[in-house]
């Protein structure tokens, strides 16, 4: 897939994939990527690669829009994973990170796909659960 990261967007917590690589490649502009709390800046033409079960995310902090190619090999349900998580954030009419339902939308989606990906902390893990608890007594996905 394709996708453009504004600079100020909410950065999914550290995760991994137990069965999958993830690549990014950058278009336009530059990403941080952090694996295994090694923190890299990627400009234009440059990839990075996630090993299987390694623990990372990513985040814009450039201050302009980023661009980046991302892969998920195999791909099993990831497009499941994002489908759910902005189908049920554009229901429910979402636009901004600071609305506190980004963070249950996020959870619930990451708890209904743990063979894609899953929190790689405890700290994450745990109220990330609670939320996805919240969210499913509220109805909202």
């Amino acid at each position: 897939m394709e996708f453009v990261l504004p600079s100020d967007c909410l950065p999914p917590p550290p995760h991994v994939h137990p069965s999958q690589v993830e690549s990014y490649e950058v278009i336009e502009g530059s990403l941080d990527v952090v694996i295994e709390g090694e923190w890299v800046t990627l400009g234009p033409g440059e990839s990075a690669s996630v090993p299987v079960g390694a623990s990372h995310t990513f985040r814009n902090s450039s201050g302009t829009l980023v661009r980046v190619r991302n892969w998920h090999r195999p791909a099993m349900k990831f497009e499941d994973f994002i489908e759910e998580m902005c189908v049920n954030m554009e229901k429910a009419g979402i636009r901004t990170k600071y609305d506190p339902r980004t963070l249950i939308y996020m959870s619930m989606a990451m708890m209904d796909h743990p063979e894609t990906l899953r929190p790689s902390r405890k700290r994450e893990l745990l109220p990330m659960r609670l939320m996805a608890r919240v969210g499913r007594l509220l109805r909202m996905g």
